[in-house]
């Protein structure tokens, strides 16, 4: 078992529709301490208690402690 752990830059943005049309877009990256993108992404999505305003960009591996 690994018990060494990743951090990684998650690049995201939250993305409202307004009532009158506009589309707003509010981006946003935390670095997170997972043990792959997956859980990265996971940690991400409950910090958002997943809203149906977040969108992810990108996830990128930053240091991985051995």
């Amino acid at each position: 078992m690994n018990n060494w752990k990743t951090d990684f830059e998650v690049k995201f943005h939250l993305e409202y529709l307004h009532k009158d049309g506009r589309i707003q877009k509010d981006y946003n990256s935390l670095i997170v301490h997972a043990e792959n993108e997956s859980d990265a992404r996971k940690m991400i999505v409950n910090q958002y208690e997943g809203s149906e305003f977040l969108k992810i960009d990108e996830i990128v591996k930053l240091w991985k402690y051995k």
